[in-house]
């Protein structure tokens, strides 16, 4: 940097912090390492808790051909966390090794309160993820 140049400062509002550095910022967080094949959940268990990828890929299946993977800094299944029965709809399991944090449904909320924008994220990555599921579609006819 030369004299005449001042530092930028990162403005928070134009950049604004991962759902991953959010969730790990709180303090109620619980930090899970599990090897490839293991379950981090299964449908019917009671939803107490959101996820968030911190490494590896987690796979979670509903059914035969309904099966979706997050990898890093994604979140899930925060549907089943708004759901009327609070029962957790699909099962999921460790495709890799995996690192995860997990945050309780209170905390969740919490966080949400403190930064809304945080759903603004979440309604985005589900937009993305149906939209490659559309181009991904193979329709016979």
């Amino acid at each position: 940097m030369t004299s005449h140049e001042r530092p930028r400062r990162v403005n928070a509002a134009t950049h604004p912090k991962t759902p991953l550095a959010l969730i790990s910022e709180q303090r109620e967080i619980d930090r899970l390492t599990l090897p490839t094949g293991a379950p981090v959940f299964r449908r019917g268990d009671c939803v107490d808790a959101i996820y968030v990828v911190e490494q590896g890929l987690v796979e979670l299946e509903g059914g035969p051909g309904s099966r979706v993977r997050y990898g890093i800094g994604e979140l899930f299944f925060y549907e089943d966390l708004v759901s009327p029965d609070q029962r957790h709809s699909r099962d999921a399991k460790a495709l890799t090794p995996l690192a995860l944090i997990r945050l309780d449904r209170n905390g969740f909320l919490t966080l949400i309160h403190r930064h809304p924008t945080l759903v603004v994220d979440l309604i985005a990555q589900q937009h993305r993820r149906l939209r490659q599921q559309r181009a991904d579609a193979r329709h016979v006819y």
